[in-house]
């Protein structure tokens, strides 16, 4: 639901507020509750007598809710004014004893016109200290100990959040590919898991206000446009990941793949298994049926570097990614692995980094001159699995390909981009496919050298049951049209909407466009010309 606060605007949606917006900016991305049990688990919260009271510029909103694990409930009570100031209370109580992580207030704020912004922060004792929000990623909290934060909107317009029943402090949440900071309760300097008391009690309140003069209203504009925003760039290789099942590939299988162009597949293989050569034989066996040059990903203890021998066979092994018992490349294995590996196999593309998550990759740098390649994971599901949140972090991607290239001067490679990291039942449908046209896009547009996506087959594949899924379509698109270059474009609804202009070696373009909403969405191209797309759907337009 679309609310005002005087000039300011914002959605109210699921309990939480989103997108407060002036004159067309972003103002803050979202405040919301998050319960995070002791292994950071998150609460599901149940909505009960909602009351929404809106009016031309004012609202009030009151609810109760609920949580079955851990069992807490409380109540919330928010309210937009007509000087623009917005307060969020939150309530709660534990009804029965936990450890927690984290219970309380979330804000974000949006990186887009955020980056190097100026912004100051006030603390509990009353001292400011000046900082600005990072442009790369930070790898650890840029704002500590927060009771409130200021920074200009406009050149006339100053906005201040202020931050009750916690101290607060701010990370890089782009770390996890999400596209905003987040100020959160409580440090995480301090010891946790904290145990919870059955009757214990939290209050905390997040209080926006302005000072300073305002803008005049303008009703948002909510109609979806393309533009192109730069100049053509090499498009990333691309491939898939080779399950870990226990069968063979099936022959239906086989043949679907085949009709894809993959420029790799990954295949990731833990050195420490006892019957791990057993294990490779025979998975290799099947990867050689399909013909697809393979990017392996090694877990390997220093003692067992001499096993990398085995590789120099296998000619379909292009690409090796050192990676120690933590998933980790160290000094100490690439001083182990890399006499052994340049001595014997020269042509041999190596890279170090992370299997894990980007922040794994930022919080632990190694010598990257030592590798051809520098390699990191991601998943949109990480702090957040609605939707609408899925959409929305899209664009952080980009911002990891800019630091992790920035950081190491060499290629990025993203391996592999996951929707979840656990099984989602989201993969198999139109929804994934509409956000892996806009993950490619982002990690394509900000220079990434090669991106590794979904298992090629099985329950978690993009062939399931020997049947291709939407997600096999938009790979078979890729396969057929052979893309040699992207063009930059901007879309001025990207919540809404994903726009990828894909080239080939002949300059014909074409341009994909992908709605995220599950609304009929209309969509105007350059040239006036306009199209309609179903809920969920892409669409290649030439």
């Amino acid at each position: 639901m679309l609310l005002r606060a005087g000039n300011l605007t914002l959605l109210y949606h699921g309990g939480s507020l989103r997108y407060f917006t002036i004159e067309g900016q972003e103002v803050l991305r979202r405040i919301y509750v998050a319960i995070r049990d002791g292994n950071w688990g998150t609460a599901d919260i149940q909505i009960q007598e909602e009351r929404i009271e809106p009016s031309e510029d004012t609202f009030e909103i009151q609810y109760r809710w609920s949580t079955e694990t851990p069992r807490m409930e409380g109540h919330v009570h928010i309210q937009g004014n007509m000087d623009g100031s917005v307060t969020f209370d939150w309530e709660g109580t534990a009804l029965e004893s936990f450890s927690k992580n984290r219970v309380g207030l979330c804000i974000l704020h949006p990186v887009e016109g955020f980056r190097g912004k100026p912004v100051r922060i006030i603390h509990p004792n009353g001292e400011d200290t000046a900082a600005e929000f990072p442009d790369l990623i930070m790898p650890h909290q840029p704002f500590l100990t927060i009771a409130a934060m200021e920074w200009d909107v406009t050149p006339k317009l100053k906005a201040q959040i202020e931050l009750e029943g916690d101290i607060f402090e701010t990370e890089d949440q782009r770390n996890y590919s999400d596209t905003s900071y987040k100020t959160y309760a409580t440090p995480q300097s301090l010891p946790k898991p904290v145990e919870v008391e059955a009757g214990e009690t939290f209050h905390q309140r997040a209080t926006l206000t302005f000072t300073g003069e305002w803008p005049p209203f303008i009703t948002p504009d909510t109609s979806v446009r393309i533009d192109m925003a730069g100049d053509p760039q090499s498009i990333p290789a691309w491939g898939l990941t080779w399950p870990e099942l226990d069968r063979s590939i099936s022959t239906k299988e086989i043949e679907l793949l085949r009709k894809l162009t993959p420029a790799h597949i990954l295949l990731r293989l833990d050195l420490r298994k006892p019957d791990w050569e057993q294990d490779f034989q025979a998975t290799f066996e099947q990867i050689e049926k399909v013909g697809v040059p393979v990017q392996l990903a090694v877990l390997i203890d220093e003692q067992y570097v001499p096993s990398l021998r085995l590789f120099k066979s296998k000619s379909l092994i292009k690409e090796v990614i050192l990676l120690n018992e933590n998933g980790l490349t160290t000094s100490e294995l690439l001083d182990r692995a890399l006499p052994l590996l340049e001595s014997r196999w020269p042509a041999l593309q190596i890279g170090g980094g992370t299997n894990g998550f980007f922040v794994n990759f930022n919080r632990h740098p190694f010598d990257y001159s030592r590798v051809d390649f520098v390699s990191y994971s991601l998943s949109p599901q990480v702090h957040t699995f609605d939707e609408v949140s899925i959409i929305e972090n899209l664009a952080g991607q980009a911002d990891t390909v800019r630091t992790a290239a920035a950081r190491s001067g060499k290629p990025v490679y993203v391996s592999p981009v996951l929707l979840a990291p656990d099984p989602d039942e989201r993969l198999h449908t139109n929804f994934a496919a509409s956000w892996t046209v806009g993950s490619f896009k982002h990690l394509a547009e900000a220079g990434a050298a090669s991106v590794t996506y979904y298992e090629a087959f099985g329950s978690n594949g993009i062939i399931v049951d020997d049947q291709p899924t939407p997600l096999y379509q938009w790979f078979a698109f890729l396969s057929e049209f052979k893309p040699e270059r992207v063009i930059p474009s901007r879309v001025s609804q990207p919540l809404r909407c994903s726009s990828l202009i894909l080239e080939k070696g002949n300059k014909w373009k074409t341009t994909l466009l992908a709605n995220h909403t599950t609304e009929e969405l209309q969509i105007r191209l350059p040239g006036a010309a306009t199209i309609t797309l179903g809920p969920y759907e892409w669409r290649a337009v030439f």
